[in-house]
């Protein structure tokens, strides 16, 4: 796995230094190792659920029941992430749905302190990712640093772009995600060489130039 993170991090170094240009060919093996990053990660996770503890409350899941659900009811074609993300170019979208954990819940069954997840999407694969939970600290997630609590699924298989009222605007997530101090975390991320290179880190680098 971390040597699926350095391959893509040298890909990347590679392609910003190309005298040319983006070549196709580097832009096609950057897509295809992510998904292959991603599929590993969709394996570790499917081993460590059938394994895990019969009394487990929950507090590992990545994403809303409603997202691990429709992937399952709804599995996509091993090559469409990749095509994808080549087709796509990398086009930047956001998303927020409620989230109650599986512990909250029974804590509260009217679900009056419904919680939420935030989500955005770098192509098809998510990129940063928050939580927030009333009387909880709110969590902030970067790819790369925190890949193992993340989704690992791709937006096709997620079904967020066919959830009605999901997709919100970019202003939308940045103000939470700032109010979060989100931008700070990612910032020591960077720092530390810990977030692996997306749109947000692209952006983010060019603000502290």
């Amino acid at each position: 796995m971390l040597k699926l993170v350095s391959l893509e991090r040298l890909l990347r170094r590679r392609l910003i230094h190309a005298p040319d240009g983006e070549d196709s060919s580097d832009i096609e093996l950057l897509a295809a190792c992510r998904e292959e990053f991603h599929r590993r990660l969709k394996v570790y996770h499917a081993w460590k659920s059938k394994n895990k503890k019969r009394n487990d409350d929950g507090s590992d899941m990545r994403a809303p029941k409603s997202i691990t659900d429709y992937a399952e009811q709804n599995p996509a074609p091993p090559t469409t992430a990749q095509h994808q993300e080549v087709a796509m170019n990398r086009q930047q979208r956001y998303f927020r749905i409620p989230f109650i954990r599986p512990a909250d819940q029974y804590k509260d069954p009217q679900n009056k302190k419904k919680g939420w997840w935030y989500a955005h999407f770098d192509g098809p694969w998510i990129a940063r990712q928050m939580e927030l939970h009333p009387d909880k600290q709110p969590i902030v997630l970067v790819a790369g640093k925190d890949d193992m609590e993340m989704c690992e699924l791709s937006l096709e298989e997620t079904g967020l772009t066919r959830k009605r009222g999901a997709e919100i605007l970019p202003r939308q997530f940045e103000e939470i995600w700032e109010r979060c101090d989100g931008m700070q975390y990612l910032k020591k991320a960077i720092e530390n060489k810990q977030a692996r290179p997306t749109y947000a880190t692209a952006m983010l680098q060019s603000l502290l130039k």
